[in-house]
């Protein structure tokens, strides 16, 4: 991805120029080419990525491309270029900082992503075979966004200002399950006051780490990318505290100790690090980590990694579900860095680095590796492959237990303890797993019908039986169980995120019984669905199957409901945003002028059963 030349005003440029010389150079790569004459007035975009309603896939992989901010007098910037790939379904609950570049100061009313089709890999979810991906005429998509009026993108001398991206999954595609067919238009809404509450992922390339100011200068690099191939998107000072896990090479450390040891790895080593975003008051934003990882532990040089769920286990090799192989550093041609697989296998053996992420836990080797459990793993690269192996060996290299999520409906309940009939693990059904091995002896091998979970300090004895729950924990070290999984924490289904989509089969002009500021009622009369629906986590709920047509209220049933953002268009006409539910009813009146049609509602927010309402801040329709 390209590093925008211009920076700042003449002083402020001299100042960010003197940081980067002082920081070992790395981020003066980006400012190549710059003329000592350049005279520009510029801000920095913080801009994020996540994706949203990937319940129907279990991977997802394109390329995000350019990014373009068109300014209210028309003058088109190009903020951003380069093809990114990324498995969207892995930014659900995760969302990306996708870049910092510097842009002219001035005031941005839309933003055009260009999104890159020409290799996909899509997979509907529990398909063992890539969906055809139908594009149309181009595989690279352009979709212009239209910030909300009345929060227009303004970018400030010398400032930073936060750009959140949020790619809608159900409403980019039509799904063809009997013919395994995924037909895209990409749909995106984007906002500066962002909406969702996901851990941010910032990745780059290590260029200072600074004990003595408790922070790490990096250079942004988003996803997977390369920094051999581009000069990276921005500059990031990523703060630190006396909590701060890292692990860096396979060892764990916590708070200034991590920051000694990564002033001591390779500069230009990638890092990535977990939290949330800082002080946006000057040109290079900063961000607050709770965990950062370097050197070995994520990715260098002659280092692949592969990641994924662990569904089997053999002695010394694992056998991975949803697998992301990617190349190392210096190894990938051109920006081919990810390659999915539906299955992957891993070798490991007594050298092999065992860490659980986030807990500096004690005693951890290849037995704690069980079932189930999401790992990253890092081993020795194949130079000059253009496809990634789907095959790794990791016996001299290391494992990274990554938080792992579960779905169950609740058999029964105790304080400490539940079981559950076991629904998902990761985005997979259990019978994707095989527990042999699992329990202490054969007999006691995990069973997915009665699936023991330590829920700690949580007592769901209070739960009524049958209730969905997701949690979120680590696998027992394999051979130990019961119990199967440990949780850091349990929540029932009815907490969302949930996902209400009705999508109509040519459009229809009547999608709604009644709309107005108690919200929205589908029409589920209408001759035109094609289908509506539920979906939390697992499971799924037919519309038709309820009472009544639920009420699409606006807000939320308690606590902080946060920013609203609705959407209306589509990928080939352009998406209006709007961020509040007065301003989207004013557009949904304007929509629905008679001769215009919605295809596609989705909803996301939380659906309370005992008044048969869907309660949201969050929707996009799209329009035909």
């Amino acid at each position: 991805m390209r590093f925008d030349c211009a920076r700042a005003k003449p002083g402020a440029l001299a100042t960010v120029r003197t940081a980067l010389f002082v920081l070992a150079g790395a981020l003066a790569i980006g400012l190549a080419g710059c003329s000592a004459s350049t005279r520009v007035y510029n801000g920095t975009p913080v801009l994020t990525l996540t994706a949203d309603a990937a319940g129907a896939f279990g991977a997802y992989v394109i390329g995000i491309d350019t990014i373009e901010l068109t300014q209210k007098n028309g003058y088109v910037y190009p903020a951003q270029s380069n093809d990114e790939q990324v498995d969207l379904t892995r930014r659900v609950n995760l969302t990306e900082l996708f870049g910092a570049p510097g842009v002219p100061i001035g005031t941005y009313t839309s933003m055009t992503i260009y999104f890159d089709y020409s290799s996909p890999t899509i997979y509907l979810r529990g398909a063992t075979k890539p969906a055809t991906v139908t594009t149309g005429a181009s595989k690279v998509i352009p979709v212009t966004v239209k910030f909300a009026p009345n929060h227009p993108l303004v970018i400030s001398l010398d400032k930073s200002t936060p750009v959140a991206v949020d790619i809608d999954l159900a409403a980019s595609t039509a799904i063809d399950a009997a013919t395994n067919t995924v037909t895209v238009s990409p749909y995106a809404v984007a906002t500066v006051e962002p909406v969702d509450t996901n851990p941010l992922r910032a990745r780059g390339q290590l260029v200072l780490s600074q004990p003595g100011k408790s922070n790490v200068v990096e250079n942004i690099r988003p996803f997977d990318d390369t920094y051999y191939t581009d000069p990276g998107v921005g500059a990031l000072t990523v703060n630190t505290s006396s909590s701060t896990y890292f692990d860096i090479n396979g060892h764990v450390y916590e708070g200034s100790a991590g920051l000694n040891a990564l002033a001591n790895i390779q500069s230009q080593a990638v890092m990535t690090a977990y939290g949330t975003l800082g002080s946006l008051a000057t040109i290079i934003p900063e961000f607050n980590a709770t965990q950062i990882y370097a050197g070995t532990s994520v990715s260098t040089q002659g280092t692949a990694v592969i990641r994924g769920t662990v569904s089997a286990r053999s002695g010394d090799t694992l056998t991975l579900a949803r697998a992301e192989s990617v190349c190392p550093e210096n190894y990938c041609l051109a920006n081919a860095t990810l390659t999915y697989y539906p299955t992957a296998t891993v070798t490991v053996g007594p050298s092999t680095v065992v860490t659980e992420d986030g807990t500096a836990t004690s005693g951890l080797g290849i037995q704690s590796i069980s079932v189930g459990q999401r790992i990253s793993v890092s081993g020795t690269g194949t130079k000059g492959t253009s496809v990634m192996p789907n095959s790794l060996d990791a016996a001299t290299g290391e494992v990274r237990m990554q938080p792992t999520t579960i779905w169950g409906t609740l058999v029964s309940g105790a304080s400490g303890s539940a079981t559950l009939d076991l629904q998902q693990i990761d985005l997979d059904s259990p019978t994707t797993f095989d527990f042999t091995g699992t329990g202490v002896t054969g007999s006691e091998d995990a069973n997915p019908a009665s699936y023991s979970v330590n829920t700690g300090t949580t007592d769901e004895s209070g739960t009524t039986a049958g209730t969905l729950l997701s949690a979120v924990g680590f696998m027992t070290p394999f051979g130990s169980a019961p119990p199967d999984f440990s949780a850091a924490s349990v929540t029932p289904a009815s907490a969302g995120p949930t996902d209400l989509i009705v999508q109509w089969n040519g459009g229809t002009t009547a999608p709604f019984t009644s709309s107005g500021s108690s919200g929205l009622v589908v029409n589920l009369g209408n001759a035109s669905i094609q289908s509506a629906v539920m979906q939390t986590g697992p499971q799924t709920v037919q519309l038709s199957s309820l009472s009544a047509s639920p009420t699409i209220a606006f807000g939320c049933s308690s606590g902080n409901c946060g920013n609203a953002e609705f959407g209306i268009g589509n990928g080939s006409k352009g998406v209006s945003v709007y961020d509040s539910s007065s301003s989207f009813l004013s557009g949904l009146t304007s929509t629905l002028n008679g001769s215009t049609g919605i295809t596609e509602l989705v909803a996301i927010g939380t659906y309370d059963s005992a008044s048969n309402t869907f309660y949201t801040q969050r929707i996009d329709l799209v329009t035909g």
